[in-house]
């Protein structure tokens, strides 16, 4: 190699190192940049993870349907275990479905659709499942129970306590 061939050898090797030099600069200071953004993503995802598991709970009391007792706290449970309940009673349970229903229905005179009595259920007890078709078919049950009797006019049944006056209607 003559001398001018070296030298211009050794610029083209000095033009690589330093354009090797700035790409791993380049190279690590993207690293960097991602790795900060990966860890700010990490924290989010972590906030969205626990928000996420906050939220099933929440769905799964909604779904559930919120207690009265359970909403209370331990507080409504000392109040409740303190006080003796009357021997085959109730005291601190909510009435059953079929209680309330047969309440509704000893309240008024008139034969009632299964839509109205669950319209009304879901006024007078928000936290019900007050369904249409749950109420029908808890009708169903009390009519089975001679609690309840059904009457069919047209295309649409209705519903009457046993202890009113009306006739029992066929099927």
């Amino acid at each position: 190699m003559s001398g001018s061939a070296a030298t211009e050898f050794t610029s083209v090797q000095s033009q690589y190192e330093v354009q090797v030099a700035g790409d791993l600069e380049r190279n690590e200071a993207e690293q960097k940049r991602i790795r900060a953004e990966i860890d700010t993503l990490q924290g989010q995802l972590e906030t969205l993870e626990r928000d996420h598991a906050l939220l099933l709970g929440v769905q799964r009391v909604f779904a559930e349907g919120a207690r009265p007792g359970a909403v209370r706290g331990a507080k409504a449970s000392a109040k409740k275990s303190a006080k003796p309940s009357p021997k085959g009673g109730t005291a601190g349970k909510q009435p059953s479905l079929a209680q309330l229903l047969g309440t509704l229905l000893a309240a008024h005179g008139e034969p009632r659709s299964a839509a109205e009595i669950s319209a009304e259920l879901a006024a007078d007890h928000p936290r019900r499942n007050s369904n249409v078709n749950v109420v029908r078919n808890a009708l169903e049950l009390l009519v089975a129970k001679s609690q309840a009797h059904r009457s069919k006019q047209n295309n649409s049944v209705f519903y009457t306590h046993a202890g009113r006056d009306a006739a029992p209607a066929s099927d």
